[in-house]
């Protein structure tokens, strides 16, 4: 399967929106469902999926930004760009974003390279939609990279039903404290917190002020240990 932009149906058929898929040259081989953060479907995550790929996992990033700015690529560098992505999560609808993650999880089960087990990464929103999907979807794992906001999380919804690893940067996490979520996390079964204490915001972003290509690679190897060891006793046979 080449890497390159697919179009799917959204639930009522009504629009196509676009996503971008990638994989090995050919074989079966696991899914992650992979979800860009503020900026939208860029070089970055682009590049992140390439990278999955290499490690003989078939990758689908749908375009959360499909309704309100859809194909955006935002410079997390660059003031007019940054404030753009403060209005698109202004106006971001969660549950809408939600029924068009479960919607792309079925396409990517039923991709011919995809084997029907999936996990979910994502970073910023798509972080708050991982940890949706880590509470009411029947994936393997999932990975959370440095959430948006703190008022997502269902309080009364604490049982996550596959291992999750969550990837937090100093000031996302001293937010979270304020926020008194923190405790409330750490408290909930199968969740894993990983903070990376000399690190800022996107510390994860190959092209951003702030990244740590040490706490990248950290990151990465963690994840990439994580979904192995799910995808090594699946759930969902």
């Amino acid at each position: 399967m080449p890497s390159g932009s697919i179009e799917i149906e959204n639930k009522k058929k009504e629009i196509n929106f676009k996503g971008y898929v990638t994989a090995p040259a050919s074989g079966v081989y696991p899914g992650v469902l992979l979800l860009h953060q503020n900026y939208g479907m860029d070089a970055n995550i682009r590049a992140y999926a390439e990278i999955l790929a290499a490690n003989n996992y078939t990758v689908f990033i749908p375009d959360l930004f499909w309704r309100d700015l859809p194909g955006c690529e935002l410079n997390s560098n660059n003031d007019t760009d940054i404030n753009k992505s403060l209005d698109l999560m202004k106006t971001y609808d969660l549950d809408k974003g939600f029924e068009d993650i479960t919607m792309c999880l079925k396409w990517l089960r039923e991709t011919p390279q995809c084997n029907g087990l999936v996990t979910v990464i994502g970073f910023g929103i798509g972080a708050n939609l991982a940890y949706l999907a880590g509470l009411w979807l029947d994936i393997e794992s999932t990975v959370c990279y440095d959430f948006e906001g703190a008022n997502f999380f269902p309080e009364n919804d604490i049982d996550m039903r596959r291992p999750m690893l969550i990837h937090l940067n100093k000031q996302k996490n001293d937010f979270l404290k304020n926020e008194k979520k923190e405790e409330f996390i750490k408290n909930i079964k199968n969740i894993e917190v990983q903070v990376y204490e000399n690190c800022s915001n996107n510390f994860y972003r190959i092209s951003d002020k702030n990244y740590d290509a040490e706490a990248n690679k950290i990151s990465f190897d963690k994840t990439l240990q994580h979904i192995e060891k799910a995808f090594a006793k699946p759930h969902s046979t």
